[in-house]
């Protein structure tokens, strides 16, 4: 069937909440079932017929993946083909301060999971974060009360979490969805730790060589 096929099909209020659920995959590349009213209607009207989605989604080279375990659907690039034959979600550059968050995010979920929490999403606390956050000395991020602020806004418009309360506050937590876990793969978090953990090595280094330079000058003083 063409997409026209399905759409007269379609009764006024589905091809609303097709029209709206295409958005929102648009977007935010994610949608959560549990999140919230919104994206579970938009869950189940998809993951009950996707078909008219993959359709309207291969016009511009995209499809859906349904994660019904997880209760995730996911907006992935049929071009962007990752290795072993895994089609990646859908991409965002991220700068480097962001990519550590995510990174440290991710762990936080991975960790809760191999512990074998069955939850949907996992509420962790700010400390959590900052605990995971000193171990890329990224003292910037832990101090900086708007950045971080910043860049969990930015993952939260993508369904990956929600900030409950405000950053900086004791009792600010942060819900991760399980989302999080196909936001990035796994060899691609131990191929960024190797890089970020290589770079610092070699700052740490450079700012040494500082040291000993100006150690040296006041010798010869």
């Amino acid at each position: 069937m063409n997409l026209e096929d399905y759409w007269n099909e379609f009764t006024s209020a589905e091809k609303d909440l097709f029209q709206r659920s295409c958005r929102r995959l648009l977007k935010m590349t994610f949608i959560v079932r549990d999140k919230d009213e919104e994206n579970k209607k938009a869950y189940y009207f998809i993951s009950k017929r996707p078909e008219p989605f993959s359709v309207y989604f291969g016009y511009i080279g995209f499809d859906i993946m349904v994660d019904r375990d997880n209760g995730v659907i996911m907006l992935r690039n049929c071009a962007d083909m990752g290795e072993k034959g895994k089609i990646q979600s859908n991409r965002r550059t991220l700068k480097k301060l962001e990519s550590i968050v995510l990174c440290c995010l991710w762990t936080l979920y991975a960790d809760r999971v191999r512990a074998g929490n069955l939850s949907p999403s996992f509420l962790v606390s700010i400390v959590d974060l900052n605990f995971e956050l000193e171990k890329y000395g990224v003292k910037e991020l832990i101090d900086n009360k708007k950045l971080i602020t910043d860049i969990l806004t930015l993952f939260s418009g993508f369904n990956l979490l929600e900030v409950k309360g405000k950053v900086g506050e004791a009792d600010c937590l942060i819900r991760l969805y399980p989302s999080l876990q196909f936001a990035l793969e796994s060899e691609e978090f131990i191929r960024f730790a190797e890089i970020t953990q290589k770079r610092m090595l070699e700052q740490d280094g450079e700012v040494e060589s500082e040291e000993e330079k100006d150690d040296e000058k006041d010798d010869d003083e």
